[in-house]
């Protein structure tokens, strides 16, 4: 299970984000090795970005502008990562509780805040900025994503939903076994985590980031990896950030990162999930236990306000 988390879509009392699942690995990057030039490219320029020989890497679009929409990624992984289906079935169940809880202590149930859906797809920056479409309009930044808005609760509401024995933490114990809601679990975020950080160290990764970085030279940029052209200080994408972006996204197409690096890393999480097939088992296991309790609950004729 993950590491508690209290906020109940129904009570919105406490938030929390991602970890080592959820979005990405790298959505922003660290500093860049090198300043990009002011002015030093315009998007015009890209196309004529030639791609380096590098052994054993083949190019896999031809040279030209970077094309629209993030590169699909999949993993092995994936089917171990709690669905949103589920998460949305599971949270049902958990706001039920909640609300007989509260109603229990002669409290009104606040209307249900739903779950709040992620900022980026789960892999979508995984191995940096892959959208064309994203680099023009928003650069490396993240979207424009506002939170849910929920009703104030009231110090009772508040006081009956939170602490020890409060209405999120029985409820909780009820659906998952722990005083936390249910996310993805412990063993996938770490696997998940480690096969990105092993994958970068294999020397076909290696290679086409050698690759993608000779690329950006030759269109006027100097980084070593592109997990280091997301961090930009302003507010908003600025335009040499959104040419910036562009480039690099050219230059994934252009080397073939996004597939030689999610080949490698594919790899990787396969020997990760055989060397620990009983967790991995467990994971699968526990998910249809909850889900279990979860149908439990919402089988049950819901109680009128």
């Amino acid at each position: 299970m993950n590491a508690p988390r209290l906020a109940a879509p129904l009570a919105a009392v406490v938030t929390c984000c991602l970890s080592l699942a959820s979005c990405s690995t790298s959505t922003s990057g660290g500093g860049a090795t090198g300043t990009p030039p002011h002015g030093a490219v315009t998007s015009e320029a890209v196309p004529g970005v030639t791609p380096e020989a590098v052994p054993g890497v083949t190019p896999e679009v031809t040279p030209g502008p970077a094309t629209d929409g993030p590169a699909v990624i999949s993993l092995p992984l994936d089917p171990y990562f709690l669905p949103p289906a589920d998460e949305a079935r599971l949270h049902t169940a958990l706001d039920r509780l909640v609300a007989d809880c509260l109603r229990s202590a002669g409290l009104q149930p606040p209307a249900p805040a739903g779950v709040q859906a992620p900022l980026l797809g789960r892999y979508e920056r995984r191995y940096g900025l892959t959208s064309a479409t994203g680099a023009r309009t928003v650069g490396y930044h993240l979207p424009d994503h506002p939170a849910p808005t929920q009703a104030p609760l009231s110090p009772a509401q508040t006081k009956a939903l939170t602490g020890q024995q409060g209405c999120q933490e029985s409820a909780a114990r009820r659906i998952t076994g722990t005083t936390g809601y249910p996310g993805d679990a412990y063993v996938v975020r770490s696997a998940n985590q480690e096969s990105f950080e092993q994958s970068a160290k294999t020397p076909e990764v290696a290679a086409v980031v050698t690759a993608w970085s000779r690329c950006m030279k030759r269109a006027g940029y100097d980084y070593a990896t592109p997990l280091r052209t997301g961090t930009w200080p302003s507010e908003r994408a600025t335009g040499e950030e959104r040419t910036t972006a562009l480039a690099d996204v050219a230059c994934k197409q252009e080397t073939g990162l996004v597939r030689i690096w999610n080949e490698a890393e594919t790899a990787v999480q396969r020997t990760l999930i055989q060397q620990n097939a009983t967790a991995f088992d467990g994971v699968l296991a526990e998910r249809r236990r909850m889900l279990s309790e979860a149908d439990a609950v919402l089988d049950r004729t819901e109680p009128g306000p």
